[in-house]
């Protein structure tokens, strides 16, 4: 190239018109070409052969026929033709002369150029990654950094990478591949640098700042700002700080967390250290209850294996929950142990999830919260097929609330209903009957089933002692008087004891509640009118004896006692209520004398 030979052949090919063709098939040549000397010898042939396609040659050659680029002289607009074409459109677009850009065939060249110093250096036996042309077309410069990665060759990756220009993201990644290495690596230089030593010559790798760079001021002055840095490298500030906690190096991997924005790729990394109690602010401070919960199940998991004791590691795993951890974290293991049965337990632990929980609470001195679910565990399905499991149980939350100074109430009321059970257990098995106390009642349908039951007997002395049970309960459980007496109207009258009824209304302890529930209950029961009124009479407010009146829809009764308060509404209440066309024409009456 360069002799009056060679000039010569190129001009004659440009006659021929074959100049671009012979100058691609040199390119292409070149980079199925595996010698190296070979291949500077085809590029450049092809780099001499393009200086003739941009002369111009009065003689003709397919340099006029040929598409050529050119930019206009403000940049604003690109013009595709002849040089002849151009040259015209650009006298009548722009005076200032026009600048001509690459062809497609110069592209050509650069990108085979590019692509055999990328073989050549996959070529060295030092890589020993030997491949050709075609196979690197197919497996894409994304997809030989990737291999390289792979055979922690990351220098070289990242160095690819930057060359051909390929994404950010990818870039990326090579440049993490590549710290990671670094931290990983034990030479000398390493080991005498310290923490923050390391971790700064590793953020100037993830952001392309190597100290032997020769980048020029402008392309410095191009780089992306520190937000979209920190964007791009999302993930791999992790992945080397994982990589400087294998190698021993936990003050840089803590380092390198502070800087990682990916909350998904920062929190595992923080698990994988064993810094559980910062993972979880972390997942907290997102709300990530995903990540939150794979934190504790990890703490849980790494505390029970540390300790050959299972009993030990779950202590020391409620303690560091306690006062080491986010409230969020406790709250959120709190639900899922409420939610989990007993089969969802660690593996290799002694201790179901419900004892873990009530431990979690106590050590953390909510006594009444401990009880209640101590308490409400009684209520499940299995423990109420066995009443005599839930005794132990219930005993267990009243101690439970003994141990707070602000559960006294919950405390007694506990031990009301232990008693309870078994006053009901005696009950059931004296009087042989499921119908009395039955389970899980409260105090007051116990008393109303006693009461109820006494309508079975035959045996006045039954019945008698029915009634002293009921009383008993009712006075060793602090039941109200006139709780009680309403009690006593109800068993009674749905029972059908009306002649008790009746005892109990003439006894001589003067009625809590008044004679109205009695009336009441005997117009339900639709009783006589003898009986219904031998409690009507006894009652003493006018109001409320109209009101039974028309309970009983005895209407001649009712109006006259709206008659004797000369109320018009009442007495027009009883004409919309009766359809007698004799009652009708009382109130009739009666409206017109009171009006």
């Amino acid at each position: 190239a360069g002799g009056s030979n060679a000039d010569e052949a190129a001009r004659t090919i440009t006659r021929t018109g074959m100049l671009t063709e012979a100058i691609e098939v040199c390119t292409e040549a070149a980079t199925r070409e595996l010698d190296v000397a070979m291949q500077k010898r085809l590029l450049n042939a092809a780099s001499y052969g393009m200086q003739f396609s941009y002369k111009s040659d009065e003689g003709g050659g397919d340099e006029t026929k040929d598409d050529y680029y050119f930019e206009e002289g403000g940049g604003a607009k690109t013009i595709m033709g002849t040089k002849e074409t151009v040259a015209a459109n650009n006298d009548e677009l722009n005076p200032s002369p026009p600048r001509m850009l690459p062809s497609a065939t110069a592209h050509k060249f650069v990108a085979a150029a590019q692509k055999l110093r990328v073989l050549n250096a996959l070529r060295n036996p030092s890589v020993g990654l030997a491949m050709t042309s075609s196979q690197y077309d197919e497996v894409t410069a994304a997809g030989i950094v990737a291999r390289l990665v792979a055979m922690k060759r990351p220098a070289l990756a990242s160095s690819i990478c930057t060359y051909v220009a390929l994404e950010n993201s990818i870039q990326a990644f090579a440049r993490a591949s590549r710290a990671a290495a670094f931290v990983s690596s034990s030479t000398p230089e390493n080991t005498k640098l310290s923490d923050s030593q390391m971790a700064e010559v590793v953020i100037a790798m993830l952001t392309k700042e190597d100290a032997g760079s020769t980048t020029s001021d402008t392309t410095r002055n191009k780089r992306p700002s520190s937000q979209h840095t920190a964007l791009l490298n999302r993930g791999a500030y992790a992945a080397v700080a994982l990589a400087a906690n294998k190698a021993g190096r936990p003050g840089v991997s803590s380092l390198l967390l502070m800087l990682e924005t990916s909350v998904k790729e920062k929190v595992p990394a923080l698990i994988e250290i064993g810094a559980f109690a910062d993972a979880a602010a972390v997942a907290v401070s997102v709300w990530d209850a995903d990540l939150l919960f794979l934190t504790l199940t990890s703490f849980e998991k790494a505390c029970l294996q540390s300790s050959s004791d299972a009993n030990q590691g779950r202590i020391k795993f409620i303690d560091m929950i306690i006062h080491k951890f986010t409230p969020e974290a406790m709250n959120l293991l709190q639900s899922y142990y409420r939610s989990s049965n007993n089969s969802m337990a660690s593996p290799g632990s002694t201790i179901d999830n419900e004892t873990t929980l009530m431990n979690l609470l106590i050590s953390s001195q909510k006594f009444i919260e401990a009880g209640s679910h101590k308490a409400i565990s009684s209520f499940s399905k299995d423990k109420k097929k066995n009443r005599h499991e839930r005794i132990p149980i219930i005993k267990e939350a009243s101690r439970v609330f003994g141990l707070g100074k602000e559960s006294v109430f919950q405390k007694v009321a506990t031990d009301e209903y232990c008693e309870l059970l078994v006053d009901q257990d005696r009950l059931r098995a004296q009087y042989n009957s499921p119908l009395v106390a039955p389970e899980s009642s409260s105090v007051t349908y116990t008393i109303l089933s006693i009461l109820k039951h006494a309508a079975s007997c035959e045996s006045p002395n039954a019945v008698k002692k029915l009634y002293q049970d009921a009383d008993r309960l009712a006075k060793k459980y602090r039941v109200p008087e006139k709780r009680l007496w309403y009690l006593k109207v109800r068993g009674l009258s749905e029972s059908q004891q009306w002649s008790s009824l009746r005892v109990l209304a003439d006894s001589r302890a003067k009625s809590p509640i008044g004679f109205k529930p009695f009336a009441f209950a005997a117009i339900r029961g639709k009783q006589a009118i003898g009986e219904i009124m031998r409690y009507v009479e006894r009652v003493t407010d006018p109001d409320e004896r109209f009101d039974l009146f028309c309970e009983a829809k005895l209407w001649k009764r009712a109006l006259d006692e709206a008659n004797k308060l000369r109320d018009t509404s009442k007495i027009i209440h009883v004409r919309s209520l009766c359809n007698s066309s004799e009652i009708q024409g009382i109130c009739d009456g009666l409206i017109s004398q009171l009006s």
